[in-house]
């Protein structure tokens, strides 16, 4: 049997078709739409809780099918699945992860999510945290290479970090991080030694003289590693601890270039102080300087000169020492009065002292007046203590300057006198003292008063 379709009877039934699968889904929609109201939708094995509870059946039930639909949120919040339609999707710059949404978002809203680093690989931190996707490092960072954040980061807060100079190569590098830019690598504190202000030092970096390792500036050595030959009052100014400056003491001279006078970059004791020409020997101009204000003036031992004519330049004759080429010139001191030096004092002076009188001097107390002669009433020369002359001073014997003190036999005093004993002459009664009447002048009729006995 031959059928014969015309175009418009297919039209109609496709038409029909039409209406009986369009009927078919209001029903099936309406049948999920209108579940009993004893439902628990938890025997699903998915609660609807937060927004989840007030979206419509056919949101995740797509054309009335309930059977396999998805239970996970990335099937339905991932662009491009079936499931997805007009749900909010996982946005293009979202954290690469494979975690479940679940991990960090909740049923109540996508934001104010709390990352779960829990399911991301060891070592891929800068995948996430490049300033895009997730906080990167701040302006402030550290210039550090590329590199595992764990290196210093040690908690997800990012703080405490530590950085760990083992892992990152530092050497010749440490003022790229410690220039006061990037806390908490410390820079250079404002007592610092100014070291870049010197001339003629190439210092490239922090470790040209901090060898001690990562874990401390100190001990840190300039001149060990750093030759400076001028310039050093820069530091040395007592502003740079620990470089000391010039101690506030009134010996130190008042000059302000250190490397005139110290010639050491190890101690301050290697001194030897250049004189201008103007501070020659023989000019004068010692005490200028050196009066214990400027520069180290006569110590409390120094030998009782008057000040203002006695010169140190006319004792003493070299710029390199006190105690080198010293003459005691006895012409400037004329002005005073050898017991002033010559007392047992100033033993120490110069080169043998001012030497005192020995202890078998002949005693001048003895003698009139003899408290107030001083030793030149005798020693007529200032080279040497030789060539006396013995004076009296116009002691008469028998109380007023006994003879006997010094003339008797058995006395040991200094100088070439006789000595005798009283009785070395017969005499009634007997004599009580060299000089007396019928004995020795000044007193007595023999020899010359003070000079012969005979």
């Amino acid at each position: 049997m031959k059928h014969d379709i015309s175009g418009a009877r297919v039209m109609a039934l496709l038409l029909r078709w039409a209406e009986v699968i369009a009927l078919a889904c209001v029903g099936m929609q309406a049948l999920a739409q209108d579940r009993p109201r004893d439902f628990d939708h938890l025997r699903t094995g998915f609660p609807l809780v937060g927004i989840h509870a007030a979206q419509r059946c056919e949101s995740c039930h797509v054309d009335g099918v309930f059977k396999g639909t998805p239970k996970d949120c990335a099937s339905c919040h991932t662009s491009g699945l079936r499931h997805a339609r007009s749900n909010t999707v996982k946005p293009p710059r979202h954290i690469p992860t494979q975690a479940n949404c679940d991990s960090c978002h909740n049923t109540q809203t996508f934001t104010g999510a709390r990352f779960n680093h829990s399911g991301v690989l060891v070592g891929v931190c800068a995948t996430c945290h490049n300033g895009m996707t997730a906080a990167g490092k701040p302006a402030n960072h550290i210039p550090v290479a590329a590199t595992n954040c764990l290196s210093c980061h040690v908690t997800t807060g990012w703080r405490p970090s530590r950085f760990n100079h083992s892992q990152v190569v530092v050497a010749n590098q440490c003022a790229s991080c410690h220039s006061g830019t990037f806390p908490p690598a410390e820079g250079r504190p404002v007592t610092h030694i100014p070291y870049q202000t010197l001339a003629g030092v190439a210092i490239t970096n922090c470790d040209t003289c901090h060898k001690a390792g990562f874990a401390a500036w100190a001990p840190a050595r300039f001149h060990s590693h750093v030759t400076v030959s001028s310039q050093c009052a820069s530091c040395h100014n007592g502003s740079f601890p620990p470089a000391v400056g010039k101690p506030n003491t009134p010996t130190h001279i008042g000059v302000t270039a250190c490397e005139i006078c110290h010639r050491s970059r190890t101690s301050w004791l290697a001194v030897q102080f250049a004189h201008s020409p103007a501070n020659a020997v023989g000019t004068g101009t010692c005490d200028n300087c050196h009066n214990g204000t400027s520069a180290r003036g006569r110590p409390a031992t120094h030998i009782p000169v008057t000040t203002g004519l006695a010169r140190c330049d006319s004792c003493h004759r070299s710029q390199a020492s006190f105690a080198t080429a010293v003459t005691m010139n006895h012409s400037v001191v004329t002005t005073s009065t050898c017991k002033s030096c010559h007392s047992g004092g100033f033993t120490t002076q110069g080169v043998t002292g001012a030497l005192a009188k020995p202890a078998n001097h002949i005693p001048e107390l003895q003698l009139l007046n003899g408290a107030s002669m001083d030793c030149n009433a005798c020693h007529a020369g200032t080279t040497s203590w030789a060539g006396v002359r013995m004076n009296h001073g116009a002691s008469l014997g028998g109380g007023a300057g006994w003879c006997k003190s010094c003339h008797a036999t058995g006395s040991n005093y200094l100088g070439a006198m006789d000595r005798n004993a009283l009785t070395h002459k017969t005499k009634t009664p007997p004599a009580i003292d060299c000089s007396e009447s019928g004995c020795h002048r000044p007193l007595g009729n023999i020899g010359a008063a003070f000079r012969s006995w005979r």
